[in-house]
C-alpha cells in the first residue's frame, strides 16, 4: 500500500531531495554573482606605440586645423580691408579719364588705369627712339626693380649705423657712469623700478650718471643708495633690523616714514636711514 501513496517514504523523500536540489542550485547560483562581484579589477592597460601615434596624429590634425583657422582668418581680414579700400575710393567719386562720365570704383580701376598710362607712356618713348613697346617696358621693370633694391640697401645701413651708434652711446655711458659714481651698482640702479619710474622717456637718450643725480636730487642719498646697491634687502623690505637703530624719530616723522615706504615698498628705509637721508 505505501508504493501506491504518493505521501509515503519514497514520495516524501522525493520531495525532499527535489527541495535540497533547487536549494543548492540557488546557493551555487548565488555563489557565482558573489564569485562575480569579488573578482579582481582588470590591471590599467599599458599604453602602447599605437596609443603614441595617435596622439600624435590628434596633434598633428589639431595643428593643420588651427593653422587653417588662421588662414581663414587671414584671408577674411584682407578681403574685408579690400572692400573698405575699395568703398572709400567710390566714396571719393574720382572722375576715371579712361571712361568718360563715370569714375574709379576701386583699386581695381585705379590699377587698370595706372598700367594704360605706363604703356601710353612707353608707347610714346619706344616711337621716339624707334624700340619695341616691349624693351621699353623691361627696362622701366629693371629701373625699378634697382631702386627697390637700394632702398632695402639704404634701409639695412640706416639700421645698421643706428644699432651701431647705440652701442656706442651705451658704452661711452657705461664708462661716464662709473668714473661719475664708482660706488654705485650700475645693473642694481637700472633694475630698480623706481628709477626707471622716475627716468621715464628720458632713459636711454640721457646721460645715466645725469639721471642717477636728478634722482638723488629727489629722493634723497639714503634712498638712491638703497636702489643702487644689491645687499640684503630684508632690512629694507621689513622696516626693521639692526639698521633700525641709531635715533628715535618724532610722531611726524613716524609718519612720513611710514607714507614713503607705503608709497615705494621696493626702496623701503628704516629709522637709521630716514634719518640719516
Amino acid at each position: 500500500m505505501d508504493e501506491l501513496n504518493p505521501t509515503a517514504s519514497g514520495g516524501e523523500q522525493a520531495d525532499v531531495d527535489l527541495q535540497d536540489q533547487g536549494t543548492d542550485v540557488e546557493a551555487q547560483g548565488e555563489g557565482q554573482g558573489e564569485g562575480a562581484e569579488r573578482a579582481p579589477a582588470a590591471a590599467p592597460r599599458v599604453p602602447s606605440r599605437d596609443d603614441a601615434d595617435g596622439a600624435g596624429q590628434q596633434q598633428r590634425e589639431f595643428n593643420a586645423a588651427m593653422a587653417a583657422a588662421r588662414r581663414r582668418a587671414e584671408k577674411d581680414t584682407a578681403e574685408k580691408m579690400a572692400r573698405q579700400m575699395d568703398e572709400d575710393i567710390a566714396a571719393m567719386r574720382i572722375p576715371n579719364p579712361a571712361k568718360p562720365g563715370s569714375f574709379f570704383t576701386g583699386k581695381k580701376d585705379l590699377e587698370e588705369y595706372s598700367g594704360a598710362l605706363r604703356r601710353a607712356d612707353a608707347e610714346r618713348r619706344a616711337k621716339a627712339e624707334n624700340r619695341s613697346v616691349e624693351d621699353v617696358l623691361e627696362d622701366d621693370e629693371d629701373r625699378a626693380f634697382i631702386r627697390r633694391q637700394r632702398a632695402a640697401m639704404a634701409r639695412v645701413e640706416a639700421a645698421t649705423k643706428q644699432k651701431q651708434e647705440r652701442d656706442a652711446f651705451i658704452a661711452s655711458d657705461l664708462a661716464d657712469m662709473q668714473q661719475r659714481h664708482p660706488d654705485v651698482d650700475i645693473a642694481a640702479l637700472d633694475n630698480n623700478p623706481a628709477f626707471r619710474r622716475f627716468a621715464g622717456s628720458r632713459y636711454g637718450k640721457e646721460h645715466l650718471a645725469d639721471l642717477y643725480e636728478d634722482f638723488v636730487s629727489v629722493v634723497g642719498n639714503a634712498s638712491a643708495a638703497a636702489a643702487a646697491r644689491n645687499g640684503d634687502r630684508t632690512e629694507r623690505s621689513t622696516g626693521h633690523g639692526s639698521g633700525g637703530g641709531g635715533g628715535t624719530l618724532t610722531a611726524a616723522q613716524r609718519a612720513a616714514l611710514k607714507e614713503w615706504n607705503d608709497d615705494h615698498p621696493e626702496m623701503r628705509m628704516t629709522e637709521k636711514e630716514f634719518l640719516e637721508r
